[in-house]
C-alpha cells in the first residue's frame, strides 16, 4: 500500500513540475503533440508517376529528347492515405528499336532506366508486376509508328516502402507546410 502511495506522490510531483494547469504550457503541449502527429502520420509521394533517368540509343544519350519525362508533375504529388507507403522501384530496360533510315529498316539497341512511385500498401516486386510494367513501357514507346521498340528485357528493382523523404523528383520543401505553421504558432504562444 505504501509503495502505491509513494508512486502516486511521485506522479503528483512530476505533474506539478510540468504544471499543465498553466494554459500557456498546456497549449504548447497540445501543439507539440499535434506536430508529432502531423510529421509522422502521412507520407508525401508522387502518386502513379514514372520518370526516366537514362535513355540511350546505340550508346548515345538522348536524355534531351525525353526531358519532359524526368520529373513528376506537381499534380501527382499527394499525401498517401493512412496505412499506405510511397512504393518506389527502379526499372532497367534493354530493347531493340527499329526505324526506317534511307528507305531501309535499321535496328539499334536502346537502354532505358526509370523510376516509379505510387501510394499503396507495402508490397514486394514479383515477376507478374514487372511484366505489367514492361507491357506499359512497350505500349508507351510504340505510340509513334516511325519507331518500333521490341525484344524488351526488363529488370525491376526491389520495392522501397518509403515512409520519409519519398519524392522522387522535383523540388523538395525543406519542411512540410504544416510543420512550419505549427512552429510559427508555438513561437507566437511563447
Amino acid at each position: 500500500y505504501q509503495r502505491r502511495v509513494r508512486e502516486f506522490q511521485t506522479f503528483q510531483h512530476y505533474f506539478k513540475r510540468i504544471n499543465l494547469s498553466n494554459q500557456h504550457n498546456m497549449k504548447i503541449l497540445v501543439l507539440l503533440c499535434a506536430l508529432l502527429g502531423v510529421t509522422s502520420a502521412a507520407v508525401e509521394c508522387y502518386d502513379d508517376c514514372a520518370i526516366m533517368l537514362e535513355y540511350d540509343v546505340d550508346g548515345t544519350s538522348y536524355m534531351e529528347l525525353v526531358a519532359n519525362e524526368t520529373k513528376c508533375s506537381e499534380s501527382t504529388k499527394k499525401m498517401c492515405a493512412s496505412g499506405e507507403v510511397c512504393a518506389i522501384f527502379t526499372i532497367d530496360i534493354e530493347a531493340k528499336m527499329t526505324m526506317e533510315v534511307d528507305g531501309q529498316n535499321s535496328t539499334v539497341d536502346a537502354v532505358i532506366e526509370g523510376k516509379y512511385s505510387g501510394c499503396s500498401e507495402a508490397y514486394e516486386m514479383t515477376d507478374e508486376i514487372c511484366q505489367g510494367v514492361e507491357a506499359d513501357y512497350e505500349a508507351g514507346f510504340n505510340v509513334d509508328p516511325a519507331y518500333k521498340y521490341h525484344d524488351f528485357d526488363t529488370q525491376c528493382g526491389a520495392v522501397d516502402a518509403c515512409t520519409k523523404d519519398c519524392l522522387i523528383s522535383g523540388s523538395r520543401a525543406v519542411l512540410p507546410g504544416a510543420v512550419v505553421l505549427l512552429v510559427a504558432l508555438i513561437a507566437r504562444l511563447m
